[in-house]
C-alpha cells in the first residue's frame, strides 16, 4: 500500500502542538460567539420594539399638535366675515409650517376663504367659491364628530395626495387642513435619529411613505407581507423575516390617527453590526494564537525529539551488529526510556523466536521443505512430517534434490513445475513418488523467500488423494441432483404460467371495477342533479301556467269591458310570475352549468389553470342535491381567491368527491347528523394545502394502514367497492404531483389531507386508465 509523504516526528509534533493550541482556540471562541450572538438579537429586537413604539408616539404628538393648532384657528374664525377670514388664516399660515393650506367652508361645502403656506403657490382668491361638498373630509366631519383625519386625500390645491385634518365648528362650517406628507416626514426622520435601524412609515394599504434610508418610499409595497398582515388581522407580528435576500428583525407598532404604521428592521446574523464585530474580534484572536504557535511549537518539538534521535541511531547500529555491546540511551522522557528498554529487550527476543520458528517448522502437521531456488532446488531442511510420508531420513535428503531422490516420474513435469515459481509462487497438483514406490496426490503451496544474497522457496504440502476419491463419489450424486431439480424447475414453470394467466385477469378486473366505480359517481351526481332542478323548473312551469291564467281572465275582461283594477291586478301578477320563473329559471342555469362543468373536469384529465375555490364550489353544488335528502351538512372555507393552480380540475375533483362520499358512507353510517368540513390554505414553499375532514366515527387503527389499498372496504357486499380512496390516492400522487395522508381516531373523526403542487408535474400522463391503476 503506498503512503502519503513522510514527516519526521519533529514535524508531526510541531503540527499537533499547533493544531492543538489553534484548536482550542477556536471551539471556545465559536462557543463564545454563538452564545453571545442570541443575546445580541434579543437585546437587538427590544431596542427596536422600543424605538418603534417611541417613533409611533412622536408621530402622534405631531399629529396632536397640527389638530390643537386647527381647533384653535377654528376658534378665532368665529363671528368673522369671509374677508377676515381669509386674512386671518394667511397671517397663520405665512409662518407656520404645520400646513400648507387651510380652507374655511360653509355648511353647504362652498370654500369662503383660503389660507395659503408662502411655499405653497398660487392665488388664495382662486379658490374661494370652489365646491368641497365631496371632499372625504367635508363628509366625515359632524357634530358628532368634530374632528377627522385622512392619511391619503387628494389635495384641493394640487391634487396629489396629502394629509388631511377636518374641523366643524358649532356653527357648521368646517375648516380643512392640508399637510404634504414630506412635511410630516421629514418632521418624522428628524425624531427617528441615525441609528443603525431602518425605520418605515407604511400606511394602511402597506405602501411604505417613508424610510430613513431614502430608497423605498413609493416603491415598496408590503401589504402581502406575513409583518403587516399579522398586524391588520390582530395577530402576534413575527419578529423574523427575509428581506433582499437578507435575514431580518423587525418591530411594529400602529399610529391608530391615520391608520398608519411604523416598522423598525435590523439585519440579523452577520449583517449586524455588533454580532460582525464580535466575529471579528474572536477572528483576531484566533490569529494571535496562530502566530503565538508558530513560534513557540518549533523549539518545544525540536527539545522533545532530541532523545528520540538517539534511540535511533543505536537502533540502526543494533541492526547492522556494531552495536559492541553499548547500553541503549536514556533521556528525560519516561516513554523514551520504556521504548529504549522494549528495544533492548526486543533484540534478545528475536533470537529467541528464530529458535521457535525452527521448532514450529518440525512440528508443523503437513509436509513442509525449504530449498534453495540457485542450487537446482538443493533440499536445505525437511520437517519431521515429511520423512514420515515421503520414507526418507534428513541426513538423506538435506544436500540433494527432488529429481536426485528420484521423486519424479518425469523430468518435463518437474521442470515445467519448477518454472511456475518465476512469479515468486506456485500452487499446484503434483505426483509424488516416496521412497517406498508409492505414487501419492499432492496439493503444493510454494513461496520465493529472498533472504540477502539468496533465493530460497518454503514448499508446503497437502496429500489430496482421499479428497479425490470423495470428489468421485459426490459428482454422482451431484448428477442425479440435477436431473431431480430440473423435473421440479419444469413444475415451477409450469405454475407460473397459470399464475401469470390469473395476474392478467385480476387485472383486467380491477380495471373494469375502476371505471364502474367511476361511472357510478357520475350517475349519482346525474341523479343529485336532475332531483334538484325538479324544483325550479317545477317552479317556473307554475309561475308562467298562472300567467298564462291571468292573460286569459284579462282577455276576457276586456271583451266584457276592462276596468282599471283590472288591468293593475293583470300588471302585478304578470310581474310577480316573471320574477318567480326568472328566478327559478336562473337557480335551474347555475345548477346546469355547475354540473357541466363538474362533468367535464371528471370526464376527461385536460391540464388548465383554474383557483382552487372555483372547483371545489362548483363540486360542491353539484353534491347538495345528494346531501339535501340526508341530515348531513357540508361547509365549505376555501378562498374564492389566492390559491391558483395549473393542474389537472377533473381527478382533483373526483378525488375530492370520493373523500366527502367516503364520509357520508362509512363516517357517517348509523347516525343521524354529520357534517364535512372542507378548508384550504397555502402551505410551505409552492404547495397548497386541502383537508376534508367529518365528525364521524372515525377510523380503526388495526384499518387506516391499509385504507389506500385497492378493494380494502367495510362495506363489502352491500355497495362498497373499496376503490374510492385507492383512485383518490392515485390521482394526487401520480397525476397532481402531491400527497394524500389521513388522520383519524375511533370516536374522532377523520381527516384527510392533500398536499397539492401548485404546477402539476409536466410528466404526468392523463388518460383516465393510468389515473386509476
Amino acid at each position: 500500500m503506498r503512503s502519503g509523504r513522510v514527516w519526521s516526528l519533529r514535524y508531526h509534533l510541531f503540527a499537533l502542538l499547533l493544531t492543538t493550541m489553534v484548536l482550542t482556540f477556536a471551539v471556545v471562541s465559536a462557543v463564545m460567539v454563538f452564545w453571545r450572538v442570541p443575546q445580541i438579537e434579543r437585546a437587538s429586537l427590544q431596542a427596536l420594539s422600543n424605538e418603534v413604539h417611541d417613533v409611533a408616539e412622536r408621530l402622534e404628538l405631531l399629529l396632536g399638535a397640527r389638530q390643537a393648532r386647527l381647533e384653535l384657528m377654528a376658534s378665532r374664525l368665529r363671528g368673522r366675515t369671509p374677508e377676515q377670514a381669509g386674512n386671518l388664516l394667511a397671517a397663520n399660515l405665512r409662518g407656520d409650517r404645520l400646513f400648507r393650506a387651510v380652507y374655511l367652508v360653509s355648511p353647504r361645502g362652498r370654500v369662503e376663504a383660503v389660507g395659503l403656506a408662502p411655499q405653497a403657490g398660487g392665488r388664495a382668491q382662486d379658490f374661494v367659491g370652489s365646491d368641497l361638498s365631496s371632499n372625504a373630509l367635508f363628509k366625515a366631519v359632524s357634530a358628532g364628530q368634530p374632528t377627522a383625519w385622512s392619511g391619503r386625500l387628494l389635495s384641493a390645491l394640487s391634487g396629489a395626495l396629502v394629509v388631511g385634518v377636518a374641523h366643524r365648528d358649532a356653527n357648521g362650517r368646517v375648516l380643512i387642513g392640508e399637510v404634504p406628507p414630506a412635511v410630516l416626514l421629514d418632521d418624522l426622520r428628524s425624531v427617528a435619529g441615525e441609528d443603525a435601524a431602518m425605520v418605515w412609515v407604511v400606511d394602511g394599504s402597506g405602501e411604505v411613505l417613508a424610510d430613513t434610508e431614502g430608497r423605498y418610499m413609493g416603491r415598496l409595497n408590503l401589504h402581502n407581507w406575513p409583518l403587516l398582515q399579522a398586524a391588520l388581522q390582530g395577530r402576534p407580528v413575527p419578529a423574523d423575516f427575509e428581506f433582499e435576500r437578507r435575514p431580518m428583525q423587525a418591530a411594529l407598532a400602529p399610529a391608530p390617527t391615520l391608520g398608519w404604521y411604523v416598522i423598525a428592521s435590523m439585519p440579523r446574523g452577520w449583517g449586524h453590526p455588533e454580532v460582525r464585530s464580535t466575529a471579528l474580534y474572536a477572528g483576531a484572536g484566533f490569529l494571535g494564537c496562530l502566530l503565538v504557535g508558530l513560534s513557540v511549537a518549533p523549539f518545544w518539538a525540536g527539545r522533545l525529539v532530541r532523545p528520540l534521535r538517539a534511540i535511533v541511531t543505536r537502533a540502526a547500529l543494533n541492526t547492522a551488529g556494531r552495536a559492541g555491546g553499548s547500553p541503549w540511551p536514556r533521556g528525560p522522557v519516561a516513554e523514551f526510556n520504556r521504548l529504549s528498554g522494549d528495544l533492548e529487550a526486543m533484540g534478545h527476543a528475536v533470537q529467541e523466536r528464530e529458535r521457535k520458528l525452527q521448532a514450529l517448522f518440525n512440528v508443523a502437521p503437513v509436509p513442509m521443505v525449504l530449498t534453495d531456488m540457485d542450487d537446482a532446488h538443493s533440499f536445505l531442511d525437511v520437517n519431521n512430517v515429511w520423512c514420515e510420508e515421503m520414507g526418507y531420513s534428513r541426513a538423506e535428503a538435506v544436500g540433494l534434490n527432488s529429481m536426485e531422490l528420484g521423486m519424479w516420474s518425469s523430468t518435463q513435469r518437474n521442470e515445467a513445475l519448477l518454472r511456475t515459481l518465476e512469479d515468486g509462487s506456485f500452487a499446484g497438483e503434483a505426483e509424488v513418488i516416496c521412497k517406498s514406490g508409492e505414487v501419492k496426490l499432492y496439493q503444493s503451496f510454494g513461496r520465493v523467500v529472498r533472504f540477502k544474497d539468496q533465493n530460497l522457496v518454503v514448499w508446503g504440502s497437502i496429500n489430496i488423494g482421499p479428497l479425490r476419491a470423495v470428489e468421485q463419489e459426490l459428482r454422482a450424486l451431484n448428477h442425479d441432483l440435477e436431473a431431480r431439480v430440473a423435473q421440479r424447475a419444469d413444475a415451477l414453470a409450469t405454475a407460473n404460467e397459470e399464475l401469470s394467466d390469473t395476474l392478467a385477469q385480476l387485472r383486467s378486473a380491477q380495471t373494469e371495477l375502476v371505471q364502474t366505480e367511476k361511472m357510478a359517481a357520475l350517475g349519482g351526481l346525474v341523479a343529485g342533479v336532475a332531483h334538484e332542478l325538479n324544483t325550479p323548473l317545477g317552479n317556473g312551469v307554475m309561475a308562467v301556467s298562472a300567467v298564462a291564467d291571468e292573460t286569459r281572465r284579462f282577455r276576457a275582461a276586456m271583451l266584457a269591458g276592462l276596468r282599471r283594477v283590472q288591468l293593475q291586478d293583470w300588471i302585478d301578477g304578470l310581474e310577480q310570475g316573471c320574477d318567480i320563473a326568472g328566478r327559478n329559471l336562473r337557480r335551474a342555469a347555475d345548477l346546469v352549468h355547475n354540473f357541466k362543468q363538474v362533468a367535464v373536469d371528471q370526464t376527461s384529465s385536460q391540464r388548465r389553470s383554474f383557483e382552487l375555490g372555483e372547483v371545489v364550489h362548483e363540486l360542491v353544488v353539484s353534491l347538495r342535491p345528494t346531501f339535501s335528502r340526508t341530515p348531513y351538512r357540508i361547509v365549505v372555507d376555501v378562498p374564492a381567491h389566492g390559491l391558483r393552480l395549473d393542474s389537472y380540475p377533473g381527478p382533483l375533483g373526483q378525488a375530492l368527491a370520493n373523500l366527502i362520499q367516503n364520509a357520508v358512507r362509512h363516517g357517517f353510517d348509523g347516525r343521524d347528523h354529520g357534517t364535512v368540513h372542507i378548508t384550504a390554505e397555502r402551505g410551505e414553499g409552492q404547495t397548497i394545502r386541502l383537508r376534508v375532514a367529518d365528525d364521524g366515527v372515525g377510523i380503526p387503527p388495526e384499518l387506516i394502514g391499509r385504507i389506500f389499498d385497492p378493494f380494502m372496504t367495510t362495506k363489502k357486499g352491500r355497495g362498497g367497492t373499496g376503490l374510492g380512496l385507492h383512485i383518490s390516492y392515485n390521482a394526487v400522487v401520480q397525476l397532481l404531483g402531491g400527497t394524500l395522508t389521513v388522520d383519524s381516531a375511533p370516536g374522532q373523526g377523520t381527516v384527510f389531507e392533500m398536499r397539492l403542487a401548485s404546477v402539476a408535474p409536466r410528466t404526468a400522463t392523463t388518460t383516465e386508465s393510468e389515473v386509476a391503476l
